[in-house]
């Protein structure tokens, strides 16, 4: 049982009960759902504040200097990138093909966008030549998904376009619509600002799959347009601060319900206001300048007031899918398709015997409508393996498992999302190695992670090395193991630890584990973890902060490359807490750890279960696992990181 006595587990379900009761709350902190255009023209003070975690950056040039330049800024500013590119039939649907290609090796890429939307595309429709820019913009996205379906595409659109004949199902069809994956709304009148419930309601209809970003102008807008749409007479002085604070707490209210996902700033500058475009009349008449400052300054420090604090605090949420649900299991393997809002599941154990079933949870990260559990009927099935692992290939579309109580058996499924007609069908990979190359039979010690962009997984057991496994998802060539020459000692000989991995720079990371009946909560990282790049050596990692988790085993993990992220959740005799590291993989500076759940009502504690992340609502899925019983509830929390 994975190291795991019975004896410890049944003890360990009578704790989990007191623990459950004996927890107390306290204040949420700050959440990380604010995105601002340009993060490198703000202060970092501001940034800071609100923990900027996103920026959208604008680029005409080729995909190479536009990587090139956002690379930068997303390592200096610890952000992702949202990047808008034109909208036009020369150049867009190359480019995207070469963003989707690059964003492999650069996961601080989160998105690809068109700005101003409806403009852009209005101006596609007559171009000359003319074009068919519905099909155009069909071109463009899916070339954004050709090498990376896990980039996402999105657009800017502003409520008074809504209603515009060009979003409609004879200019733009439906079936586009549901292809964008990020809708930015922002407001283009003050008036209308108090309706912004209404306009995000109209953006889901239109596009029922994007999740919605809550675009806020908070800089003075009275020489930009009207207060009213329709009307002539540009906004007091007052009215534009009020009807922005007004506007912007609706936001908060709609991004604590769950409605939209982020908050995201305009124009940027929040700190350096003076250093705007203020020369522009467009944005404030020559003889007003000290007034737009002022009146800029005075939203900036407002929406610190509205936002600090009160973003979106960390929320618990029980899914109720319809549909007929799994079972009630533990130790099963999962993985999460972002880009589709799917989470697959496979195997486990239900007390009495392994299971080797596969279900799919549709509308995952629950912001999407109603999530769905339906089992796939696959081509075939593994043996029944509790404790496998479960890893996801986006770039094939593929689940791999490996191990668990089986062996160290790999299978490979394809269409595990179910998002083609194609028959799931599940594989055994025959690997070649020479003998003493083989990962030893399972002891109980191992975890495994993989490297989608060289498509390599690798074996860790802490008893006895580390195994790399290439061509992994059966693709390229012939799977072949190779075990590792490491230097340095690593973490002591430990069970249900955990492990991530860092693609950008090649780091498996791991954290806590039990061994001689004592639990840990050291982190290591083990560079070169792929077998590529140099020889792999062990690094213990300090902490960068006072606080840090408790020792615990049993636990979960799950890890986002682009902000360099792990979060962990439980585990036995620890409460449901959740706790994210940022640095996690100890390149620039020492993880940082922070409660994420700090009096957030929540699941019972649990271990054994199976957690994914949504890397678009950045919410953490946990599905199974054993509290006071066994279970088959899918929980949610959002945000974690």
């Amino acid at each position: 049982m994975k190291g795991i006595t019975i004896s410890k587990l049944a003890l360990a379900v009578i704790s989990m009960a007191t623990v459950a009761h004996s927890q107390t709350n306290s204040l949420a902190v700050s959440s990380e759902s604010i995105s601002t255009w340009g993060v490198q023209t703000n202060t970092p003070q501001w940034n800071q504040d609100l923990g900027v975690t996103y920026s959208r950056q604008g680029c005409s040039d080729s995909p190479a200097s536009c990587m090139s330049f956002t690379g930068r800024i997303a390592a200096s500013d610890k952000v992702k990138v949202v990047l808008a590119i034109p909208l036009n039939s020369t150049t867009t649907a190359a480019y995207a093909r070469q963003y989707s290609q690059l964003s492999l090796t650069s996961p601080f890429l989160a998105e690809i966008s068109i700005d101003d939307f409806v403009d852009q595309y209005r101006a596609l429709s007559k171009a000359v030549p003319a074009v068919n820019p519905a099909a155009v913009l069909a071109e463009v996205i899916a070339n954004v998904k050709s090498d990376n379906p896990r980039l996402a595409f999105g657009a800017t659109i502003y409520e008074n376009d809504l209603a515009n004949s060009l979003l409609q199902n004879a200019a733009l069809p439906a079936a586009a619509r549901a292809k964008f994956d990020y809708i930015h709304l922002f407001i283009h009148y003050r008036e209308n600002g108090p309706n912004y419930s209404t306009y995000v309601a109209r953006a889901r209809a239109l596009f029922p799959r994007a999740h919605i970003i809550a675009g806020s102008y908070a800089v003075d807008r009275r020489a930009f347009l009207p207060c009213a749409q329709g009307g002539t007479i540009e906004c007091t002085v007052q009215q534009d601060f009020d009807l922005f604070t007004e506007s912007l707490k609706i936001q908060v209210q709609e991004l604590q319900s769950g409605a939209v996902d982020r908050i995201e700033f305009f124009p940027g500058y929040f700190g350096t206001e003076s250093q705007w475009t203020w020369s522009d009349p467009k944005h404030c008449a020559a003889s007003e300048f000290d007034e737009c400052i002022a009146n800029t300054v005075a939203m900036r420090d407002a929406a610190l007031g509205i936002l600090n604090g009160k973003v979106a605090p960390p929320t618990w949420l029980q899914l109720a899918p319809s549909g007929f649900p799994p079972i009630a299991r533990y130790g099963q393997s999962a993985i999460m398709d972002s880009a589709h809002d799917v989470m697959t599941v496979f195997g486990g154990s239900d007390w009495s015997v392994g299971l080797n079933d596969t279900w799919i949870l549709a509308g995952a990260d629950g912001k999407r409508g109603t999530p769905r559990w339906y089992q796939l009927a696959t081509v075939g099935a593994p043996p029944a393996a509790s404790y496998s692992t479960g890893m996801y290939d986006p770039t094939s579309d593929r689940m791999i498992i490996y191990g668990g109580s089986t062996g160290m058996d790999v299978w490979v499924l394809t269409n595990p999302n179910a998002q083609s007609a194609v028959r799931p069908t599940w594989t055994q990979l025959n690997a070649s190695a020479t003998v003493e190359n083989m990962p030893a039979v399972l002891t109980g010690y191992e975890q495994c992670t993989y490297d989608p962009i060289r498509n390599v997984m690798m074996v860790y057991d802490s008893t006895a090395g580390v195994w790399v496994l290439t061509h992994a998802n059966g693709l390229g060539g012939t799977p072949a193991w190779t075990m590792l020459n490491i230097a340095g000692t690593g973490p002591s000989g430990r069970s249900a630890f955990t492990t991530v991995y860092d693609p950008t720079n090649n780091r498996m990371i791991v954290f806590g584990g039990e061994g001689g009946g004592v639990d840990f909560n050291d982190t290591w990282a083990l560079t070169n973890a792929n077998g590529q790049g140099g020889t792999p050596a062990w690094i213990p990692l300090p902490t960068g902060t006072a606080t840090k988790p408790a020792p615990r085993s049993g636990h979960t993990a799950v890890y986002d490359p682009a902000s360099d992220a792990m979060t962990i959740f439980s585990g036995i005799g620890q409460p449901a807490d959740t706790w994210t590291a940022t640095h996690a993989s100890g390149v620039t500076q020492p993880p940082v750890w922070k409660l994420v759940d700090n009096g957030a009502s929540g699941p019972l504690p649990r271990f054994l279960e199976s957690a994914v992340l949504d890397t678009n609502s950045s919410s953490m899925i946990v599905f199974g696992g054993l509290d006071t019983d066994i279970r088959n509830t899918a929980v949610v929390l959002t945000p974690v990181m």
